[in-house]
């Protein structure tokens, strides 16, 4: 099973990516819910930032907004560098993608993870 952090999961069930985070759990993945706005998802602490994740996680996935999704990959380039990132279809734009496309080694673009067997 994976390690994921799951960028601006949500406790709302009426939203996507608390379906997501609950897709991802079913599965068995290890979970790291990131949210500035919640200390808890689905009982598992939630994070107010990647960088306060003090666990091992291989991938990232993006359920942000373009501008939203751009200023956390500009803050946690280091940290983002050599992880696998995960990019939801309404995470980026064309103008990002040719940042990620130069800036990471892995990455998926367009993709939702519910619909793929990690």
């Amino acid at each position: 099973m994976k390690k994921i952090v799951l960028v601006w999961a949500s406790n709302n069930p009426n939203k996507f990516w608390y379906k997501i985070l609950k897709n991802l759990l079913e599965k068995n993945h290890t979970v790291f819910p990131v949210n500035p706005k919640s200390e808890e998802i689905l009982s598992i602490q939630s994070y107010r930032n990647i960088w306060e994740i003090d666990q091992e996680f291989e991938i990232v996935n993006f359920v942000t907004q373009p501008n939203i999704t751009k200023s956390i990959l500009e803050n946690n380039l280091d940290i983002l560098k050599n992880k696998i990132l995960w990019f939801q279809p309404w995470s980026t734009d064309e103008n990002w993608e040719k940042f990620i496309e130069e800036n990471f080694k892995s990455f998926i673009l367009n993709s939702c993870i519910m619909l793929e067997k990690i």
